[in-house]
């Protein structure tokens, strides 16, 4: 599958959808709805990572800015709608007007968008130091 997910770390404080190779924004869905499944099971909040770095287009599909606000949609109800991005192709970043933190807000949160993974673990620690009020 172009797109899959897998828990963060053993916490499962986070689970990441992982683009491989060619991928379009059903492919990416399509993830989402399958790990329902895994993250019905949970009962602690649980924030989204989408890691793009291994993608081989040079670009998102077409149609990036409304499907990057289902960044960290709250399908479930442990999600809290908080979502990190790692892998941002460069032609994308140069269109998006990202507010302060490099954040986009999205239907039931924010996305946030890192460059590294030192970056990502400063960033998922952070929030799981904050979880969200219930």
């Amino acid at each position: 599958m172009p797109v899959h997910f897998r828990w963060k770390d053993d916490k499962q404080r986070a689970i990441t959808y992982i683009v491989d190779g060619d991928w379009n924004w059903k492919d990416y869905h399509q993830a989402v709805r399958a790990s329902a499944f895994t993250l019905a099971r949970v009962d602690h909040p649980v924030d989204s990572v989408i890691d793009l770095r291994q993608s081989a287009r040079a670009d998102l599909p077409a149609g990036a800015p409304a499907h990057l606000r289902s960044f960290g949609r709250v399908s479930q109800p442990c999600l809290t709608g908080r979502a990190a991005v790692i892998g941002l192709p460069t032609l994308a970043a140069a269109r998006l007007d990202l507010g302060p933190g490099r954040t986009l807000p999205t239907a039931d949160g924010f996305a946030q968008f890192v460059d590294s993974e030192a970056e990502l673990e400063r960033l998922l620690a952070e929030w799981a130091a904050d979880p969200p009020a219930t």
